[in-house]
């Protein structure tokens, strides 16, 4: 058996009621419900996204229809603790130059 690989991307459909639920199965993967805030997540191939999102829009349960970007977003964080070093050297930097600058003028009202 073959697999292939999709490019999918992810909707949140938001809905006036979660009983229609299981009628979003039909237009992909239904990952996350939230019954609370009346959404959900829906994961769907990248090239059907269009019409998908103009389908679901002519539903009567559903209300608004957005694109989750949470696909697009970096899974690794190589070099992030490299950029928090130096971030944290600078501040550090410019609090100790403050602290001197504040100082200085505490020492010149003395004289």
């Amino acid at each position: 058996m073959l697999t292939q690989e999709h490019e999918r991307t992810g909707l949140i459909v938001w809905v006036y009621t979660t009983k229609y639920i299981n009628k979003l199965k039909r237009y992909g993967l239904v990952h996350y419900v939230s019954k609370n805030m009346n959404y959900a997540l829906l994961y769907v191939d990248k090239k059907d996204k269009d019409t998908t999102q103009q389908n679901l829009l002519k539903q009567h349960f559903v209300k608004n229809v957005e694109e989750c970007y949470q696909c697009e977003m970096p899974k690794t964080f190589d070099g992030v603790l490299d950029e928090v070093r130096i971030l944290a050297a600078q501040r550090k930097k410019e609090e100790e130059s403050k602290e001197i600058s504040i100082f200085n003028q505490l020492s010149s009202g003395w004289n």
